[in-house]
């Protein structure tokens, strides 16, 4: 162990920029860097933005390629999956890896495969392009989200991530309809590209390496009482994973397909972008509600709560698509999938403060966003209707609900302080 903390820190002494020495002289945490902090911020850009803009890549492809709706599945399954496949293997490496390398290896890839995504458009080639753009994407995102947890206060930076995030998110539903009527799909991938490039310049901000604890923070009060939640059975975060999969189920089958729905029921394309691109602005309250609510009654229960409101609202929707209920979901669909995206991360936080079992959120979230599509598909192409889909973003909710509740009532058993953390 001793040999192994001395070889990290070597490693990220040697990636230091000048005057960084002082900062660990000082006992400042590198990750904890604005500088840092904002580097990984702009590299989630790349590593969220396919998912985030499923809804307009996928009714663009549809209009442009004219493929079907199960054709439409396999594809953004493609780029789900990659990003299942590109989080993965990061979360295996990123806690020994230069992190440097790997985002310029995440953006080499999300660049040249959206530009060959231009370039030759039949399905197949189509699909193992998008398939690499995620792998690219994937790469970013749990790169991102790695170097975040690394720091000293992980809710508050995710929470600044999120909500820049979901700035940049809102902008999207603006720009892409404006892409799409002048380029097609492929003005959709310019942007993916383009977007990509001026984020190498960043990279350099990065820190190469994750710098294990000293002697003295080994031996901190705070280190000591992490360590004493040891005792949490292994079984408690593999069920917090298993409920992010449940979860993501539903963001994929709702995400991929919402805009198809609203088009289905004959409500304007004007009306669909722009609710989708405002339900964006109204999900930055969420940010700050979620801080709010987890000071006062912990995380568990609002996430309880949240995800069954969220079950009700996807059962509404498929009892009747109109565009009232089309605006209820995905006004209350924005604002939940931040506040729940919040909760999940601080849970498996508390539970696991090393910080492996949250790196593993990322490729959770791409394999179910990979297999949701493709399902949601499937039950349209054997003419099931978005009312069938909807119905499975229900279960998936309600199901991660439960394993969630579960999962509280085990934590009340072997650690209530635990239990009931903000």
């Amino acid at each position: 162990m001793s040999d192994a903390r001395e070889e990290r820190s070597t490693a990220s002494n040697d990636g230091m920029e000048h005057g960084d020495n002082d900062l660990v002289n000082s006992g400042i945490n590198e990750l904890d860097q604005p500088k840092a902090i904002a580097a990984a911020i702009i590299l989630g850009f790349a590593g969220t933005g396919v998912a985030m803009g499923m809804p307009m890549l996928v009714g663009s492809l549809a209009e442009s390629l004219s493929f079907n709706e199960q054709q439409l599945g396999w594809l953004a399954s493609s780029d789900m999956g990659g990003l299942f496949i590109g989080s993965f293997i990061t979360a295996l490496v990123v806690a020994r890896a230069n992190r440097r390398t790997l985002a310029y290896g995440g953006l080499l890839l999300v660049i040249l495969s959206n530009f060959f995504s231009t370039q030759n458009q039949e399905l197949l080639p189509l699909v193992l392009c998008r398939l690499g753009a995620g792998v690219g994407a994937g790469i970013c995102y749990s790169t991102c989200t790695a170097s975040l947890a690394g720091s000293q206060n992980s809710a508050r930076t995710f929470s600044i991530f999120l909500f820049v995030l979901v700035t940049m998110n809102a902008l999207i539903f603006y720009i892409f309809p404006m892409l799409d009527a002048k380029w097609g799909v492929n003005g959709i991938f310019a942007f993916y590209l383009i977007e990509a490039i001026p984020i190498l310049f960043v990279i350099p901000l990065l820190p190469r390496y994750f710098s294990g604890p000293s002697d003295e923070e080994e031996k901190s009060e705070d280190t000591i009482e992490l360590l004493s939640k040891a005792s949490i059975p292994l079984i408690l975060p593999r069920l917090c994973l298993a409920a992010v999969f449940s979860f993501y189920i539903m963001v994929g089958a709702y995400w991929a397909f919402i805009e198809r729905a609203g088009s289905a029921a004959n409500v304007s394309p004007e009306f669909v972008s722009g609710s989708l691109a405002w339900s964006q602005v109204f999900s930055l309250s969420a940010a700050f509600l979620a801080v709010i609510l987890a000071k006062r009654f912990g995380q568990s229960k609002p996430l309880v709560f949240s995800l069954l409101a969220i079950s009700i609202t996807m059962l509404m929707l498929a009892a009747q698509v109109d565009s009232a209920t089309f605006v209820i979901s995905v006004f209350s669909f924005s604002f939940f999938w931040i506040f729940i995206d919040v909760f999940q991360l601080g849970t498996l936080s508390n539970i696991d403060p090393s910080g492996r079992y949250a790196a593993l959120v990322p490729a959770w979230q791409g394999v179910a966003q990979a297999i949701a599509p493709s399902i949601a598909g499937t039950l349209l192409a054997y003419q099931m209707g978005y009312g069938a889909v909807m119905t499975l973003c229900a279960a998936a909710s309600a199901s991660a609900a439960a394993i969630y509740l579960h999962v509280y009532r085990e934590l009340l058993n072997t650690s209530p302080e635990l239990a009931n953390a903000s």
